[in-house]
């Protein structure tokens, strides 16, 4: 009863400890209508949901990464959510990218090229800066974005993407020598049988130094880890042979073993020299003809290069094994359960892809199709089609799907970097990312056609977006999440929602007083005059709250 209670206690502080409600809310709705507003103005809303939506569904992974309860299941179901994670943000940049390119080519006008470029440049910047702006104030609700939870998160999407990524990589190899050509298909069987001779049946009475260094190195370095990960102590217990016992000689077989591998490694690269940069005469002039004979035989033999080849595979599949024994027999099975639900995860994956491919793909191709001008649409269908009957339908879905989650881990590993590199930090990481990317959407809506009202309301709105979050993080960690703050919250987020209406004010004011440049438009140039004017009084408000 006292523990339950304790347990309860436990659970209760935890989630007390969190960002305050007040200012979390006002940052999530700030968030969420400067997402609206900006996008609009840019013309990305259709992009912007979407991608928003993979934005969320990878908040909501990394919060169930968090769970100390229930970690197998909350993990196998972050990682299923790391798959429409990843998918939401392809397909909304995508979509975005596509109607941008089919709206701006062809050019009615060389000199109009390098505009465009820029347009859909910008607009990209937008749709970009409003998706980090959604996962960050979806991150900022429990403050989950931190450097520990994103890094568990990219180890997990790596290995949700093992099973995808392999299983395509064996449809698309098989299909690739399926379907090639005869010559091509014998030219990969020669090159095969080559590297197969030259590393197991060489010409007989000649020197091979490399490849029989490169195997005496592997069978030697595999024999070490098998020697190394076997329990050759708990097997041997007190046995001896003489005065010496098993367990010792194995132990200092082990360290012989290491220091040989390390030091027919550091053969390898003058093995190298002598096999491919040296003439093979000069090599059997400057060694005595009954050492050359004595190496040509040693290095030639196939019977030794096929033991050193067994040695090495039997050795390392050992090793392999035993050392995942090693570390099942060490951990929980509740972390075991936790370590494979990513891999059960991508194995789900896979099923999925198979059981739904065909309609998926016809989906796809039909809205790419649709979205195309006739001319650039029969192009994509064509090929397409010849894409698909040379692959598989299933094989392209697949490849689609491990595309989605390695697109999900260069972003979760972008976002890792950028807390390595010190751009964010676990103090109020979630807050820092909504403001950032909310700034970064109003800056290039700026080069847009987006009106003034909209660029600067951004901007205004990424500030307090920040600072409410902030507060809200900081507040909830000195006084708790239950704490009677409505109060304060609500005039700390008045007082900066007012320096900041201010500040865009003056810069509206100022825009219309300034004349643009004689180069550039008049909109052009007081959206240039107003952002400058919105950047130093962001910078004066950010004095202002410190």
């Amino acid at each position: 009863m006292m523990d339950e209670h304790a347990d309860a206690e436990r659970d209760r502080s935890r989630t007390d400890w969190a960002p305050t409600l007040a200012s979390t809310s006002l940052a999530v709705l700030g968030t969420a209508g400067g997402v609206l507003a900006l996008s609009s103005a840019a013309g990305v809303t259709r992009g912007a949901a979407v991608a928003v939506t993979g934005a969320v569904c990878l908040a909501a992974a990394l919060w169930l990464l968090t769970f100390e309860r229930w970690r197998a299941p909350a993990t196998f179901a972050a990682s299923l959510l790391l798959v429409p994670a990843g998918a939401g943000v392809a397909v909304g940049v995508g979509y975005e990218s596509l109607v941008a390119v089919a709206a701006s080519f062809p050019a009615s006008s060389p000199t109009r090229v390098s505009g465009e470029i820029l347009r859909i440049v910008g607009a990209m910047a937008v749709l970009w800066g409003c998706t980090v702006g959604a996962f960050g104030a979806a991150a900022s609700v429990r403050d989950i974005a931190t450097f520990r939870s994103v890094s568990r998160c990219l180890g997990v999407v790596t290995r949700v993407a093992v099973l995808p990524v392999g299983f395509f990589l064996a449809l698309a190899g098989h299909a690739l020598i399926t379907n090639l050509e005869l010559g091509a298909a014998g030219a990969l069987g020669e090159l095969v049988s080559t590297a197969t001779d030259w590393l197991l049946a060489p010409e007989p009475g000649r020197l091979h130094l490399l490849p029989f260094t490169l195997l005496l190195a592997a069978a030697s370095y595999a024999s070490f880890r098998a020697l190394r990960e076997l329990p050759t102590r708990e097997l041997a217990g007190e046995a001896s042979v003489g005065d010496v016992r098993v367990a010792d000689a194995l132990a200092g077989l082990r360290r012989n073993l290491g220091r040989f591998a390390a030091v027919v490694a550091m053969a390898v690269p003058p093995a190298f020299l002598a096999d491919v940069a040296l003439p093979a005469e000069l090599v059997r002039d400057a060694l005595p003809g009954s050492v050359y004979d004595l190496l040509a035989g040693l290095t030639a033999a196939p019977g030794l290069r096929t033991l050193l080849w067994w040695v090495a595979l039997v050795s390392g599949t050992l090793a392999v094994l035993a050392a995942l024994v090693r570390r099942s027999s060490r951990a929980s099975a509740q972390d075991l359960l936790v370590g494979y639900a990513p891999f059960a995860a991508g194995l789900a994956v896979v099923a999925g892809v198979r059981a739904v491919h065909r309609p998926v793909l016809d989906a796809l191709v039909g809205f790419v199709v649709g979205r195309l001008e006739p001319p650039l649409s029969e192009q994509f269908r064509s090929l397409s089609g010849g894409v698909v009957e040379f692959y598989g339908p299933e094989t392209v879905v697949l490849g689609l799907t491990a595309g989605v989650l390695v697109l999900a881990a260069a972003v979760i590993f972008a976002l890792s970097v950028s807390f390595v590199l010190g751009f964010v930090s676990d103090r109020a990481a979630g807050p820092a990312l909504a403001g950032g990317g909310l700034f970064l959407a109003a800056a290039f809506a700026g080069t847009l056609d987006a009106p003034l009202w909209a660029v600067l309301g951004g901007a205004v709105l990424a500030l307090v977006v920040w600072d409410a979050g902030s507060f809200a993080t900081k507040l909830g960690a000195e006084v708790g999440r239950r704490a009677e703050t409505r109060r304060v919250e609500l005039l700390h987020a008045l007082a900066a929602l007012s320096v900041g209406g201010v500040a865009a004010l003056a810069a509206g004011v100022l825009a219309r007083v300034v004349p643009a440049g004689p180069s550039s438009g008049g909109e052009v140039g007081g959206l240039s005059v107003a952002l400058l004017a919105a950047v130093a009084g962001a910078v004066l408000l950010v004095m202002a709250l410190r």
